[in-house]
């Protein structure tokens, strides 16, 4: 079991327009589990956060090349991340994080916002299986699928950009001295668009398109 609380504070980086700066600071709370019971084989973190932020700088909604400090943001959420191995050829992974960030108090811009490129949800699940014995000792398949929630493009919110789903693979093989492995992103070659941070504007980018990588590893 596990708890903390931090504090923070910093000075402002490249925010043009701001004529009386004042620092950014922050307070944090988080508390958790982790945990290797009572299933063999699975271990993982349970955690909840918030976060609060105060004299952030963001966008002038007025003026997409300045910047604005606002009143207050606000994080909060839970996040679990879970590994299951029932065997020493198999893991497979789990995890999940929930958002809930909005603007709390603020004189510009409209309470209850989200924050530009902040998902509410996000997924990753994934699967690894390696051959020990046999012809194939030494092949590792695995796969993947990440899911990414609606994101907003700007503060204010308008524009959206949709939720996306991206299913990736993976192949090594050790040969000794030398490991191949091969890994594909986006196998399904998804087409859609992602936020992109540009001044304060709402910009996107295309996702990446199916693309593979081959890497040749050694040690000595």
């Amino acid at each position: 079991v596990f708890a903390g609380y931090s504090e923070g504070f910093q000075g402002l980086v490249a925010a043009f327009g701001v004529t009386d700066p004042k620092p950014e600071e922050s307070r944090a709370f988080d508390a958790g589990v982790r945990f290797t019971a009572p299933i063999p084989g699975l271990s993982g973190t349970a955690a909840i956060y918030k976060i609060e932020r105060e004299n952030v700088v963001t966008g002038d909604p007025a003026n997409p090349f300045a910047s604005i400090q606002t009143g207050e943001q606000r994080a909060q959420g839970f996040e679990l991340d879970l590994v299951y191995e029932p065997t020493p050829a198999l893991s497979l992974l789990a995890s999940y994080a929930y958002t809930d960030v909005e603007v709390t108090r603020d004189n510009v811009l409209p309470v209850g916002d989200r924050p530009a490129r902040v998902p509410e949800h996000s997924v990753r699940l994934a699967g690894r299986y390696r051959i020990f014995d046999g012809a194939l000792a030494g092949l590792e398949v695995g796969a993947g699928l990440t899911y990414t929630g609606e994101r907003f493009l700007t503060l204010p919110n308008g524009v959206k950009a949709d939720a996306l789903t991206l299913v990736d693979a993976q192949a090594e093989y050790d040969f000794g001295p030398v490991s191949l492995s091969v890994s594909v992103v986006n196998l399904f070659d998804e087409e859609a668009f992602e936020p992109f941070a540009y001044l304060d504007r709402a910009v996107v980018i295309p996702t990446q398109p199916r693309s593979a990588f081959v890497t040749l590893r050694t040690s000595f």
